[in-house]
């Protein structure tokens, strides 16, 4: 029974993806509004200072990430106007989806909850190195590379939150209606077209949908393109025990081999990029 359930689950899924009908977590509102003026050619400082005051969090991110070191001289931020004035659309950007994809990896739900933090952790894995490989092999925007490797699981956590809601609905006697290992099957099948559902939601640059939707080849026709750099820095976090689930190694120092050729990355290099990344992961948490 379970196995049915389970496959009628997933077609469920692909089929409300393909006919556009998937509703999708709302994302907190102020981080939504903030986002939408950010896309306007001339948007007006004043208005994203309303828009990101509708979210406290946010608001304090905002005013941290101004206030650091990363961005020269540190210098405490009195008020969202210096932060945005000093920040730039760009890097508010980043911020942003950073933090609305972050609230998507939150649930009330104990198991959920820790299998999100998993993926998380791997995904700021990802992202880190896939900046610093940016910079290495001179593409051009490494931010967007950051939050390509942030957000090329994005799918997971939305799936894992629609099966969630689908166990409360049908089982009895808070039974699981399917196996752990169907539910973590039926979620590594369905979250690339669920993340890149979530980009098309999020209206995210071309770069970072193609890399949440083509993760497992190598692209030889633009070799330093984000979702190479974003393929080359998955492999090197799973290598470096930051992977999610069932990890085939030999795939991984094949994924890693190529990534190098590709790149222009020797084992040096390499070891350079993923240096230090644990301290770093945490710094980023």
């Amino acid at each position: 029974m379970s196995e049915r359930v389970a496959n009628e689950v997933e077609r469920v899924v692909l089929a409300r993806i393909a006919s556009n009908r998937l509703v999708l977590p709302a994302s907190p509102q102020g981080a939504t509004k903030a986002l939408e003026t950010l896309r306007e050619p001339n948007f007006r400082a004043s208005k994203l200072v309303q828009d990101l005051e509708r979210d406290p969090i946010l608001a304090v991110l905002v005013l941290r990430s101004a206030s650091s070191a990363a961005h020269g001289r540190p210098v405490e931020m009195k008020s969202l106007d210096q932060a945005v004035s000093r920040l730039g659309a760009q890097q508010l950007k980043g911020i942003i989806v950073e933090y609305m994809a972050h609230e998507l990896f939150q649930s009330s739900d104990r198991r959920i909850n820790e299998a999100n933090n998993r993926v998380w952790e791997h995904s700021v894995v990802v992202g880190l190195i896939a900046r610093d490989v940016a910079a290495l092999v001179g593409n051009a925007e490494p931010d967007s590379c950051y939050l390509a490797g942030l957000l090329h699981d994005i799918g997971k956590p939305v799936m894992g939150a629609m099966l969630l809601e689908v166990e409360r609905s049908t089982s009895r006697n808070g039974s699981a209606f399917i196996s752990s290992a169907q539910w973590t099957a039926i979620v590594d099948r369905t979250h690339r077209r669920v993340g890149v559902a979530v980009a098309s939601e999020w209206k995210l640059a071309d770069s970072i949908t193609s890399a949440i939707r083509d993760c497992s080849d190598y692209d030889a026709a633009d070799r330093a393109s984000a979702a190479n750099i974003v393929r080359f820095s998955n492999a090197l976090a799973k290598r470096e025990g930051f992977g999610t689930g069932t990890v085939d190694m030999s795939d991984v120092e094949a994924l890693v081999m190529v990534g190098k050729s590709m790149l222009g990355a020797d084992e040096t290099i390499v070891n350079r990029l993923v240096a230090n990344v644990r301290p770093r992961l945490q710094q980023a948490k």
